[in-house]
């Protein structure tokens, strides 16, 4: 582990309760503005929590902690070594109502441009992950600004309320300029936190559907946990979106271990034309809540998809692997061909992947472990 992680380990608790005392609005909303909505005969809603479909265990005793401390301190190349490249796209100009388009920004941010609309998918598009600013840093990119390349925004999903996928400081800066968010049940206290117009905003329970212009969005079960900070834990629910335009089926998975509800999905909505999988910064510790690449290639068999866009990596180290690790292992296991890998802001047409089967996390430089 370098040195300066070393660092913001140790001033992390300082930090964290530093904002806290201030009220940070990075925090969202709190557990009082939480217990405000009632989630009584939801599906997912038990004894005052959310829950999982599958009993989903977390190892967060000290000695597991402790282990995965050492294990950062251990690790390589948890990090490019240069910067990584990037398509850079004119955003602003409206989508075509003929064709579908996908962008990764790296990690899970995703942009749909679909019947003339752009939908944006967790815009983590900040520079942390993390309440406090040292730890969780956007890997360096040649050319980056995709909040300069967005115009306005017609609808906002954010499959839950971690710091990797719901931004604080993303959700500002685009506040002004988005008509509509849908989520699922209990973010919209956060959002509502954070001065959004409670008209703007729609929750949804898992199978639940909602018609927004043209697309039709399904919440489906993932398998994971919610909160931004221990006294709000699994109060608001997590999701996967099941997403049908006029020309294609997608599937955005969110974070979420493997576990049934996948192959309930296919055999409810599938097959897909893409599905956006979690396969990166996982762990042994984790593996009820992160897929391994392999287990998402699994999951793509259950749900029907016919291309896999691997997210969840290539744009912040939360795990001990090498950063290009996801991605590596998910083309060596993929003997159906069905991986597609993107450059960071390469806008892709849904109907055609051709471009989309370069290597480039192994241009020159960027294996090459720091020394």
């Amino acid at each position: 582990m370098k040195p300066h992680w070393l660092v913001g380990l140790a001033l992390l608790p300082v930090g964290y309760v530093a904002r806290k005392l201030r009220n940070d609005p990075q925090f969202g909303a709190g557990l009082t503005e939480m217990k405000e909505d009632d989630y009584e005969g939801t599906v997912a809603w038990k004894m005052g929590r959310f829950r999982n479909l599958d009993k989903t265990r977390l190892q967060e005793d000290l000695r597991s902690l402790l282990g995965d401390l050492m294990g950062y301190l251990k690790a390589k190349n948890t990090q490019p070594s240069a910067p990584l490249p990037v398509a850079v796209a004119n955003g602003l100009d409206r989508p075509d109502p003929q064709h579908d388009y996908i962008t990764w920004y790296g990690h899970s941010a995703v942009r749909l441009e679909t019947g003339g609309k752009t939908i944006l998918i967790d815009p983590m598009l900040g520079e942390w992950v993390a309440p406090v600013p040292f730890l969780g840093h956007r890997f360096p990119y040649k050319e980056y600004h995709p909040l300069e390349q967005l115009g306005d925004i017609d609808l906002i999903l954010f499959s839950h309320d971690h710091y990797d996928h719901l931004d604080y400081d993303t959700l500002m800066a685009l506040k002004d300029r988005t008509h509509a968010y849908l989520v699922p049940l209990g973010i919209g206290a956060h959002l509502r936190a954070w001065g959004v117009d409670p008209d703007k905003i729609t929750e949804i329970d898992w199978w639940k559907t909602v018609e927004h212009g043209g697309l039709t969005v399904t919440a489906t079960p993932a398998r994971h946990f919610s909160g931004r900070s221990p006294s709000t834990r699994n109060k608001t629910l997590w999701c996967g979106f099941v997403l049908q335009t006029a020309h294609h089926r997608i599937f955005f998975g969110g974070d979420s271990g493997y576990g049934r509800h996948f192959a309930q999905i296919g055999e409810r909505f599938g097959p897909f034309d893409l599905t956006l999988l979690d396969s990166g910064q996982y762990h042994d510790r984790w593996k009820n809540v992160h897929m391994q690449p392999e287990e998402a290639l699994r999951a793509n068999r259950e749900l029907g998809g016919r291309r896999l866009l691997p997210i969840h990596w290539g744009g912040f180290s939360l795990s001990d692997h090498p950063w290009y690790d996801p991605v590596q292992r998910i083309l060596a296991a993929d003997s159906s061909q069905c991986v597609i890998t993107p450059l960071i802001g390469q806008r892709v047409d849904v109907s055609d992947f051709s471009t989309c089967r370069q290597r480039w996390w192994e241009d020159e430089g960027l294996l090459r472990e720091k020394q």
